[in-house]
């Protein structure tokens, strides 16, 4: 006997209706169930995407734009040779936190000129000695420059040999000599003493540095920074010092480079120092010097 592998007619599987929606309901709730099955929607709900805020679209906007003006104000900068270092921008940030107008080459003081020494003749100016094995200083008028050489570890100094106006400007060329890059020279202020008198010198290194020398000891003002506008070795170095008997600035190259705004010595006498390291002498040139007054 064969088995018939078809179904038949009676046994053929035909779709049924889909049940009662009400007699649906009703067994489900006989047995304890909600009458309709919880289904998801046609359109499935996501998590709502966080938004950005307005600021935080704007942060790349505001960035690009800081950029854009700090590089146009450091252009306009460099074309009307105003500094850029954080130096003299902190100085005169300083002036004008104070209540100072801070000074520049576009907005100078008036000065009278009184004094104008080139040094090619003997002069009496500034101080004409030595000390052996530590210091020489004197005017040579075939060069026309007040040269010092100092030995290592040592410092000198002249004060001016005309008395200090009461608000002045002290202008001068500086130098040092390339064969000792690591001599350092300048103007001092407020002298009163051996021990105590304020100071400002660059070096060979094209660095600056201030400090105060009060009571025999030394306080670093502006410890040395090195300034990219200050000329090497063999080249001179225009410093100016006015003292208003307030404050006393410091300009060089025609650029204010510090500021004292609370000085602790009261007016003394101007002039000019010099000083060597520790392993090398130094050797030092003052080409011309310049002393001027404030009539008003």
């Amino acid at each position: 006997m064969t088995q018939d592998s078809t179904l038949s007619d009676n046994n053929r599987l035909e779709p049924r209706d889909p049940p009662n929606q009400d007699e649906r309901a009703r067994k489900r709730l006989a047995i304890g169930l909600a009458a309709q099955r919880p289904t998801a929607k046609a359109a499935p709900q996501r998590p709502p995407d966080e938004p950005t805020s307005s600021m935080q679209r704007w942060w790349p906007v505001f960035l690009l734009t800081a950029v854009a003006v700090a590089t146009l104000l450091l252009l306009a900068a460099k074309v009307v040779n105003s500094p850029t270092g954080w130096t003299p921008v902190r100085q005169n940030l300083a002036a004008w936190w104070s209540g100072e107008s801070p000074v520049s080459p576009t907005n100078p003081p008036h000065y009278r000129l009184q004094i104008a020494e080139d040094f090619d003749t003997a002069s009496a100016l500034l101080a004409g000695q030595q000390q052996a094995n530590q210091w020489w200083m004197s005017v040579i008028p075939t060069q026309g420059v007040y040269r010092m050489v100092i030995w290592p570890s040592h410092v000198a100094w002249s004060t001016l040999g005309v008395r200090t106006p009461p608000a002045f400007k002290l202008e001068a060329a500086l130098s040092v000599l390339p064969e000792t890059p690591d001599g350092y020279v300048g103007l001092l202020d407020r002298y009163q003493n051996p021990d105590n008198f304020y100071f400002f010198v660059i070096d060979g290194q094209r660095r600056f540095q201030a400090q105060l020398h009060k009571a025999g000891v030394l306080y670093p003002l502006q410890p040395w920074i090195a300034l990219d506008f200050l000329h090497p070795p063999g080249q001179n170095n225009v410093m100016a010092l006015t003292d208003d008997g307030t404050v006393i600035r410091l300009y060089l190259n025609n650029t204010v480079v510090y500021a004292v705004l609370d000085a602790q010595l009261p007016a003394g006498q101007t002039g000019v120092i010099g000083g060597a390291a520790d392993h090398a002498p130094a050797k030092l040139d003052i080409d011309w010097l310049k002393l001027y007054d404030q009539p008003y």
